[in-house]
């Protein structure tokens, strides 16, 4: 297990570093435990007799983004109200298009909305790729920039001013879990994750990189490379579903790929493969979700267990904020998809793929291209 009663042990420049970033994120006032993270130590149990455990990390998905009801084929039965306390989000998810707008419009929190501190996004500048953690050039023509070839920010070690860099949020999802697991529950312990007077019902990010660092550490003047979410390594986090046997293959066993199921004519032109959709037929359509999702619901959920005074039970009431109609949203830019003609809350528009000729932005979403959004980003590249 981890002993967090001492201090991080960084440098005064990492100390920095990690002041600076949760200063400009949006504020809210052990080794041997590595189980697969869609698997309940006891999943005939109610999460609260298991009482050393975890719950299954879908389980915990539902109770902090509850899900609307949906038929056979994915479509929403009956729209509801949509306050703080009453909210519902998409459980039949396809595609990452409209996340960080309105719940009803069918998108999920971003990384940069629930806070993740180590996403490391490009800013909305005006280039492509604005609002990921792809740094494309200002310089860089827009419509033909492939964004997977921007980079992301890597370090060779964690004391720079970009600290440790990108680190994938399945990272920390796996590290949180393995801790908590390791910790058996003990609140005294969790509770020792948070310092809510600075960072509210988030796990404060210098406990977090500690436990990350526990579990993944760093050789100095190297890269870390972080294993993929869907091996066992990376936490073996089963709500990927890779597509790696191809688009008409969406059915276990899944190999490994990028878990965006694009047809064969798109994957020739090799542009970046997040604007197609998540997983759409088969078994497990619907269901994939973010591991930042799956991170943001872990921390609801310790949050909650260790300050029940403080914290609430769903993301939501713990970040009102996301309601709040003049928010600067954090959706990215899409290019032009097959099923634009759809209305943006229907299955149908999810299941939209990229028309050939590819052409990016579409003409709705190049206003979304520069935007003011809170967060923390990183300008290096952008005026590179």
């Amino acid at each position: 297990s981890v002993d967090l009663t001492h201090n991080l042990k960084t440098t005064n420049k990492m100390k920095l570093f990690l002041s600076t970033l949760l200063a400009v994120i949006h504020p809210t006032v052990s080794k041997s435990s590595t189980r697969r993270l869609g698997e309940s130590h006891s999943k005939t149990k109610d999460p609260e007799t298991d009482a050393k455990h975890l719950p299954e990390i879908g389980m915990l998905m539902d109770m902090a983004f509850p899900m609307w009801e949906v038929d056979s084929d994915g479509n929403r039965i009956e729209t509801k109200e949509c306050s703080v306390n009453s909210c519902e989000w998409n459980p039949y998810y396809l595609t990452k298009r409209y996340d960080g707008l309105h719940p009803d419009f069918g998108g999920h929190p971003t990384d940069i909305d629930v806070g993740y501190a180590f996403y490391f996004a490009s800013p909305f500048g005006g280039q492509a790729g604005g609002g990921s953690p792809h740094h494309c050039s200002e310089n860089d023509d827009v419509s033909s920039i492939k964004v997977q070839t921007c980079p992301k920010v890597k370090t060779l070690d964690d004391d720079g001013p970009n600290g440790p860099g990108h680190i994938p949020p399945h990272i920390a999802l796996a590290s949180l879990t393995w801790a908590v697991d390791g910790f058996m529950m003990d609140k005294k312990k969790i509770r020792g994750l948070f310092h809510y007077k600075r960072h509210g019902c988030r796990v404060a990010p210098d406990a977090l990189f500690k436990l990350i660092r526990e579990y993944f550490p760093r050789t100095n003047g190297e890269e870390v490379e972080y294993p993929p979410p869907f091996t066992a390594k990376g936490g073996n986090y089963l709500y990927e579903f890779p597509s790696g046997r191809g688009i008409d293959n969406q059915e276990p066993p899944y190999t490994p790929g990028p878990p965006h199921w694009c047809t064969d004519a798109f994957k020739t032109i090799d542009h970046w493969a997040d604007y197609c959709p998540y997983i759409f037929k088969g078994p497990d359509a619907g269901k994939y979700r973010h591991p930042h999702i799956a991170y943001a619901a872990l921390e609801v959920y310790v949050a909650k267990f260790a300050m029940p005074d403080k914290c609430a039970n769903t993301w939501l009431e713990n970040n009102p904020w996301y309601l709040e109609s003049e928010r600067a949203t954090t959706n990215i830019a899409f290019p032009v998809m097959d099923a634009d003609d759809h209305p943006k809350t229907s299955v149908k528009n999810w299941l939209g793929q990229p028309i050939l000729p590819y052409t990016y932005p579409s003409l709705e979403d190049e206003k979304i291209l520069k935007k003011a959004v809170e967060g923390a980003f990183v300008t290096k590249y952008l005026y590179k």
